[in-house]
């Protein structure tokens, strides 16, 4: 003897629908697959944590000096390395001018040393690179180059 087929010939935890000759089974709702009653099943417990990483640019607005900083626990924290980085360089008016979490950061230049350069931020290196040289203006004619990039990724940290 074969297994007992609910109305309609669908098995159990669900419930016959179509029509017009066309026919099929859909779950009844509140039940899991396959089975009659409710779900029982708990739902997933997280097993850890996403921790933010901040970034941050200082520039010397007197000079071209530069300090960056990435991967840091705190915005704060990733602005005083920075700041203290550009001071390192013998800069004494470093000040921050970008800060980024949870993404990366790249400055394009011209090529040719005429134009404005492009200090961006996006969720991956590639793209950031790409708007970095898309956004850089090369008055001189030539083309523009990354020469700095960094990520300042999430890390998951385990319970």
């Amino acid at each position: 003897m074969g297994p007992a087929l609910a109305e309609g010939g669908c098995p159990p935890g669900s419930y016959p629908i179509g029509g017009q000759g066309v026919q099929g089974c859909a779950p009844i709702p509140g039940t899991s697959s396959g089975a009659s009653g409710p779900a029982v099943s708990a739902p997933p417990q997280p097993l850890g944590e996403w921790l933010t990483r901040w970034g941050a640019v200082a520039e010397s607005p007197t000079s071209s000096l530069v300090g960056t900083s990435s991967n840091e626990s705190s915005e704060r924290r990733a602005v005083a390395v920075a700041i203290k980085k550009c001071a390192a360089e013998g800069a004494k008016d470093c000040k921050s001018s970008v800060t980024y979490y949870n993404q990366c950061v790249a400055f394009a230049v011209p090529s040719s040393g005429k134009g404005q350069g492009s200090l961006d931020t996006a969720v991956d290196a590639e793209t950031v690179a790409g708007n970095a040289i898309e956004h850089c203006k090369d008055t001189g004619g030539g083309e523009c180059t990354v020469v700095y990039s960094e990520c300042s990724l999430p890390v998951f940290k385990k319970f």
